[in-house]
């Protein structure tokens, strides 16, 4: 079992958390026809306890999890690009983006291969610089999708409106996925969103608990997402990369 440096902890080794706050055991892992690959930030890797990727990794039985920064020389992405298995993909909004909200894929799109879809897990501005040093994902083709949903992850502040979490970004895809006949997932997608919101309430409550070491009321670091200002940085800087407007 893996031990916590500072507490002694034991940790899940699925989601890498604590115990009391692992909710892999109600997770119940499904399948799905399309192949999920996270390219995980070490930040995110390291601080995998806050992040949704690991969950969802949990949740799907067709996803694995690939740390890096810049993936041009990473073997197992090169890979899996290279591979004749696979029709590699990636989530990332763009001008020649396949709009899942609006588009279907063509006839023979996959080209009997089996469609894989990395997608970058990471907070914004790490995604941004992960997409601008991998050259090996800029020719690869993308999806996005439209959302009218604002993120439930509350624990964490979101640039824009739009930008949802890792785990809530797959969810939408299987939705959409789901509504072009492709994927036939019934209920058990619904997972995904449920795990999350166990994640953002026990976040929320070690948060605000004066018991728990991470209270932090009093210091100010925690506020509630309503009471939080935008942050700056973010007025008129485009929070995805692009070859025309990277900042």
């Amino acid at each position: 079992m893996n031990k916590n440096s500072e507490s002694f902890r034991d940790v899940c080794h699925n989601c890498h958390r604590p115990l009391k706050a692992c909710f892999c055991d109600e997770l119940k892992p499904f399948d799905t026809y399309f192949e999920f690959c996270l390219l995980m930030h070490p930040k995110e890797a390291k601080f995998s306890h806050m992040g949704t990727g690991r969950m969802a990794n949990a949740a799907l039985i067709n996803c694995n999890i690939i740390v890096g920064e810049n993936f041009d020389n990473n073997a197992q992405v090169q890979k899996i690009i290279g591979s004749r298995d696979y029709f590699p993909m990636l989530l990332y909004p763009g001008e020649t983006s396949l709009n899942l909200s609006k588009d279907k894929f063509s006839e023979n799109y996959f080209e009997g291969r089996r469609p894989l879809l990395f997608i970058l897990d990471g907070t914004w501005p790490c995604a941004k610089s992960m997409m601008r040093d991998s050259l090996c994902l800029h020719d690869l083709p993308r999806l996005s999708f439209d959302s009218s949903i604002e993120s439930k992850f509350s624990i964490r502040q979101q640039p824009a409106k739009y930008c949802l979490s890792t785990i809530e970004s797959i969810y939408q895809v299987l939705l959409n996925l789901e509504r072009q006949g492709i994927e036939d997932l019934g209920v058990s997608k619904d997972v995904l969103p449920l795990g999350l919101e166990k994640l953002v309430e026990f976040q929320n409550k070690c948060a605000t608990d004066p018991k728990m070491n991470s209270y932090s009321r009093d210091h100010g670091s925690y506020k509630e997402p309503e009471k939080r200002k935008k942050s700056k940085k973010w007025e008129g800087r485009s929070i995805c990369f692009e070859d025309d407007n990277y900042k």
